[in-house]
């Protein structure tokens, strides 16, 4: 999943928008990582109409600020949680230099997450980012949930977990 998508995601039980989301680990090797972190911020050619289409998602309300700024990076990367940090100083402005252009393309739509978990803070159901296919959100509603495999994942990652999904989390807690 890119942190982009999280501008569209709501919950499907009460549409809240935006959901909590919490980063696990990165599908993106550690090397493209670097690379990628060491390379925002440093407009290139070849990307200028990805920079055309960010800004006018920027002016048009496509990007959500508040759904960026609902992400909690616990993958131990350094380098994305510094990424994530400046991404948010940048979505507080007006975004429109190339420089800020670049760096918040090479976040949200070039890193993609293995595992995660999103949350509505509204219902408190919680929703597994690769619990049954890495990097893919499974926002599927209640009954239609597998109550022993999504335990198991949530146990898997109990230490990262959002202690309210823990205890309280919706539609089945630890």
């Amino acid at each position: 999943m890119k942190p982009w998508l999280l501008n569209i995601l709501a919950c499907p039980i009460d549409k809240h928008h935006p959901l909590e989301a919490t980063f696990f680990r990165w599908e993106t090797p550690d090397a493209k990582i670097a690379k990628i972190t060491a390379e925002a911020g440093k407009p290139a050619k070849e990307l200028e109409e990805k920079y055309r289409v960010l800004r006018k998602q920027l002016g048009d309300g496509t990007i959500s600020p508040s759904s960026i700024a609902a992400i909690t990076d616990l993958t131990g990367n350094e380098s994305t949680e510094e990424h994530l940090k400046k991404t948010l100083k940048i979505l507080k402005g007006k975004a429109g230099k190339p420089e800020e252009l670049d760096s918040l393309y090479r976040y949200m739509s070039i890193l993609e997450v293995a595992e995660g978990l999103l949350r509505c803070p509204e219902c408190g159901r919680w929703y597994p980012v690769g619990c049954s296919v890495e990097s893919i959100p499974e926002l599927m509603p209640d009954e239609l949930r597998e109550s022993e495999k999504e335990l198991e994942w949530l146990a898997k990652w109990r230490s990262l977990v959002p202690p309210v999904v823990l205890s309280d989390g919706k539609p089945f807690s630890l």
